[in-house]
């Protein structure tokens, strides 16, 4: 019994997490896309020197993340 309820509880907690990671993510690329506008005039050297492209960068990790919260825990049902 307890240890159903301990499963529940962690279950419920790596779910906040994955929609934490996620959304934040998502909000980060978001920003970072909108600090870069106008993307397709850009070299390559001016879109890595450019306002938004840590928050890109950031966002695109944090959404990676996001997705592989289970793996990354351990907790991957067989």
């Amino acid at each position: 019994m307890l240890n159903e309820v301990d499963e529940k509880t962690q279950e419920h907690s790596i779910n906040l997490i994955k929609k934490i990671l996620i959304g934040l993510g998502l909000i980060f690329i978001l920003v970072g896309i909108i600090r870069q506008w106008p993307i397709a005039g850009k070299s390559y050297m001016e879109f890595i020197e450019g306002e938004g492209y840590l928050a890109l960068m950031l966002g695109l990790i944090m959404t990676v993340l996001g997705v592989s919260v289970k793996l990354l825990i351990g907790q991957q049902k067989e």
